[in-house]
């Protein structure tokens, strides 16, 4: 198991003095990003060879929201390897060892050049090291929009460089971002009231990009698709809220 130990910093806070919803996403994803860095699979190396690991799916079950300056430990490992498929689990707890949130993550390893998967070598799962999923409740991986649910489309937007990451496509904890944003918009929903956020990435949205936010605002969930013009989505959000509607 790979992990590494920070604190809350300011810069990670939400207007609560919690750890943000995104912050959370991100120390997730850079605990995978250090963990490959570490065991020599660069992210130079991956760049150089035309390969990267694309996010398609997350799962994050938060039980509690750390304070700015707590000490925290983000651990994660991989459990499974399925042709160019990659399961991740991941964990954050506090020094004296409390679980504040654990999450699961499904990838596929690509060949950015053909833009196909690509089967994970024999000699990477070996350097990656398989140890047993945690043992929590796995979500299906795909999010089906309920359309039993109220249903509204919010103003559209333009995808920014800034939402871009190293392959010059929306970063993943970016489309979470802005699936947040949409469901703060909604003045009965809160941002302390999720519980869980699962995301289903479709197609990469690039710069220049139109989005345009589906609502769908059920009592205990509320589930924004962010689609093209054309209303496919690029990606799903889904967030189980602890009180309902």
């Amino acid at each position: 198991m790979y992990s590494y130990n920070s604190r809350v910093r300011y810069s990670e806070v939400d207007q609560s003095g919690k750890l943000s919803h995104v912050a959370l996403l991100d120390y997730f994803q850079d605990a995978a990003t250090f963990h490959s860095e570490d065991i020599g699979i660069t992210l130079n190396m991956l760049i150089e060879n035309h390969y990267a690991w694309l996010l398609n799916a997350w799962q994050i079950d938060i039980k509690r929201r750390p304070y700015f300056g707590t000490d925290i430990v983000v651990k994660t490992f991989p459990y499974d390897f399925k042709r160019y498929v990659g399961y991740r689990n991941f964990v954050m707890e506090t020094v004296d060892g409390e679980v504040l949130s654990v999450a699961n993550s499904i990838w596929s390893f690509v060949d950015t050049e053909k833009m196909r998967p690509v089967m994970v070598s024999d000699e990477m799962k070996l350097k990656f090291a398989i140890e047993d999923r945690l043992d929590m409740d796995y979500a299906d991986r795909k999010i089906i929009p309920d359309s039993s649910s109220e249903i509204y489309t919010k103003e559209s937007f333009t995808v920014e460089k800034h939402h871009l990451d190293t392959n010059s496509h929306v970063n993943n904890g970016q489309y979470v971002l802005m699936a947040m944003d949409v469901m703060e918009q909604d003045e009965k929903r809160s941002a302390d009231d999720i519980i869980r956020i699962r995301a289903d990435y479709r197609k990469q949205a690039l710069s220049g990009d139109i989005i345009v936010p589906k609502v769908y605002a059920g009592k205990k969930k509320m589930q924004i698709a962010l689609n093209d013009t054309n209303g496919k989505p690029y990606a799903n959000v889904e967030f189980l809220l602890s009180v309902p509607l």
